[in-house]
């Protein structure tokens, strides 16, 4: 399968991008900063309604138990809101983690030439220091429509549902060189690990399949194992092997 399948590019529009590079040229996508303001407004609703009803289940359930004001069934109905209303809190507080990409970024969200990448205005990354790359965009993938206002607000808060996914050599150099607010581009591991570089949260939409396209072409003219795929089981396992410890091929590990 070629590895820009999954963006339906013809033969002639990957020619196109393919001279692009090869003319020296730079492609440069702007982060868009409305788009990040409304996905950080949007989590922050979330995160306060649910401390609000955790801290309503937290006292309804001690005084509950104290009082001696309802069985088992409630004490458990309680417990269980309790735990969802934390769990919510701690997903929303990871999503907006990221959002702080977009705090810290610079105007270029993303810029692509042959000798490399920069990230977020800030991040520079030559296409020799990356292992290989896979990138997603999940955007028009059906939800089943009991979980779609739910999928919904995710989105609005913060989900990512296109990005690319980077293994690079010196990861913990480079991140330890980023500043602060660019640090949740980094999974760091020991002394291995990688960069996940959200797109739909930080560009607008129709730049999207672009900087996958940009990302992907320029990355293999540079002699670089990158892709772009639909095939969720060849993400993840692409994804263990880049973030993981260098092997010799982490193409093949992704296709083992």
């Amino acid at each position: 399968m070629n590895e820009l399948s999954a963006l339906g590019l013809s033969p002639r529009h990957e020619d196109e991008w393919r001279d692009f590079f090869a003319s020296g040229r730079v492609f440069a996508v702007p982060l868009d900063r409305r788009r990040v303001r409304a996905r950080r407004r949007a989590n922050a609703a979330v995160i306060a309604v649910a401390v609000v009803v955790l801290i309503a289940a937290v006292v309804t359930f001690v005084a509950v138990l104290l009082l001696h004001l309802g069985g088992p069934v409630t004490v458990l109905l309680l417990a269980l809101l309790m735990l969802a209303a934390a769990m919510l809190v701690l997903r929303f507080a990871l999503l907006r983690r990221r959002l702080r990409i977009g705090r810290g970024a610079g105007e270029d969200y993303l810029v692509v030439s042959a000798e490399g990448l920069r990230l977020a205005g800030h991040v520079d990354l030559p296409w020799s220091a990356v292992i290989g790359g896979v990138g997603f965009d999940d955007r028009g993938t059906a939800v089943p429509l009991l979980r779609g206002p739910a999928a919904a607000i995710e989105r609005s808060g913060g989900r990512v549902q296109s990005e690319f996914v980077f293994g690079v050599r010196g990861v913990r150099a480079l991140r330890d060189g980023a500043p602060h607010d660019l640090r949740a581009l980094f999974e760091v591991i020991e002394h291995h690990g990688g960069i996940r570089l959200p797109l739909d949260t930080m560009v607008a939409p129709e730049n999207v399949l672009a900087s996958l396209a940009a990302i992907c072409i320029a990355g293999r003219r540079a002699g670089v194992e990158v892709e772009v795929t639909a095939d969720r089981s060849r993400i993840y396992t692409r994804t263990v092997a880049l973030l993981g410890p260098e092997t010799t091929s982490p193409t093949a590990a992704g296709q083992g």
